[in-house]
């Protein structure tokens, strides 16, 4: 015995319902930047029964709510939840691709209610259009770059599913020597595209809430990576990738160079244009030395006004050109506070790799190199080199 089409379709509208309001409490402290797909997403699954009660109750209600209104709202449902995932993914919205099959779907249902009255071809036409719809969807989600998130085939597999039996309904109803009695016929089609009508908006929400908590996953992890005021690596990100390039170094043998930068007078900053422009003054020099240093060293920041580089196959000579360049790039730099000119300056310590070295030990030496620097005058980089010139035993302050 098949099922009864009517009632499936009410299933269908009711676990769209639970799943549309289950999703607000779900998804409810989920970081502002995330609600604007979430809300597009809501009112789709909310619309989604709306338009199913409506299409339940044909032969009761005019066929221009029964039908038009009905499979319109539900292409209206599908369009908010493509816009949602483009949203979502970051891909650039075009309405017209998103809202057009909501228009054309209006056009033909009116089509083929009023002026020429089919079944036929109102069913075709239809079910053709909203697996141009789940097409556009499973495109969204897919045309990201690698790696995709198992949510996000989770997702693209329900579209997808959902967009195989509307084709294979478009095929089957186009060729088939029998036409569709009414609406509600129980024929395996039938069956087979309400019943996965049912269950799509159950497990499609589900992969788009493993998407945000995914999301809110990665999130998290880059926070814990980066430095919130400055945004580029933190003291134990840049300890990490720093430990694994030196073992490198070790391993196949070659130079590596460790650069400590301070910022000169930056107490005097806080002190005098307050805590705000001492923020602005760290964010600036952060941005300015992300922007010379090279594609392949390590750069973030080690504390207060302190930035560390890591510099893989540079010796002594190279560093120091690599420092230089990042002390002239500060220097270029302007900071306005209080309609004043607020001169950066930054001092710079130079320590390279040698055999048993680790990141500590390296730090300790450029930190050594760098309190040279400060007491050589400031705004200048020295180096082992300078420092074997000088008999003077320079006390780190690292710790």
């Amino acid at each position: 015995m098949l099922l009864d089409v009517r009632t499936t379709i009410m299933i269908a509208a009711a676990l769209a319902l639970l799943v549309g309001v289950s999703l607000r409490y779900v998804l409810r402290d989920y970081p502002a930047a995330m609600w604007p797909s979430i809300r597009l997403w809501m009112i789709g699954t909310v619309l989604q029964p709306t338009a199913w009660v409506l299409y339940s109750m044909r032969d009761e209600i005019p066929d221009l709510f029964a039908m038009i209104v009905a499979n319109g709202l539900l292409s209206f449902a599908f369009a908010k939840q493509v816009e949602a995932l483009r949203i979502f993914v970051g891909r650039p919205l075009d309405r017209r691709i998103v809202y057009g099959p909501v228009v054309l779907t209006t056009l033909l249902e009116i089509l083929f209610v009023y002026p020429v009255p089919s079944m036929r071809w109102r069913t075709v036409t239809v079910s053709a259009v909203f697996c141009l719809q789940m097409c556009t969807a499973v495109y969204a989600l897919l045309d990201v770059n690698p790696p995709r998130r198992r949510s996000q085939l989770l997702t693209a597999a329900a579209y997808g599913l959902l967009a195989c039996v509307l084709a294979v309904r478009v095929l089957y109803e186009g060729l088939s020597i029998d036409v569709l009695p009414h609406a509600f016929a129980s024929t395996p089609m039938q069956v087979v595209v309400f019943a996965i009508a049912a269950v799509f908006p159950t497990v499609a929400t589900l992969g788009f809430v493993l998407m945000c908590s995914d999301r809110l996953h990665q999130e998290l992890e880059r926070q814990a990576t980066i430095d919130p005021l400055t945004g580029i690596s933190n003291r134990r990100t840049l300890g990490e990738l720093a430990a694994r390039a030196i073992a490198s170094a070790h391993r196949h043998r070659r130079r590596l160079a460790v650069v400590l930068v301070d910022a000169d007078h930056f107490k005097r900053i806080n002190d005098v244009y307050g805590h705000e422009v001492g923020d602005e003054a760290l964010q600036i020099i952060a941005a300015t030395l992300q922007c010379v240093v090279r594609g392949e060293d390590l750069f973030g920041r080690l504390g207060g006004e302190e930035f560390v580089i890591v510099m893989p196959d540079a010796d002594e000579t190279a560093a120091r050109a690599g420092a230089e360049r990042l002390r002239h790039a500060i220097e270029q730099v302007e900071l306005m506070a209080r309609h004043r000119r607020v001169p950066l300056r930054i001092s710079i310590g130079v320590a390279v790799l040698d055999e048993g070295d680790d990141f500590a030990s390296l730090l300790r030496r450029a930190d050594q190199a760098m309190y040279a620097a400060k007491r050589g005058g400031r705004n200048r980089v020295m180096g082992p080199t300078d420092l074997a010139r000088f008999p003077v035993v320079v006390e780190a302050h690292f710790g």
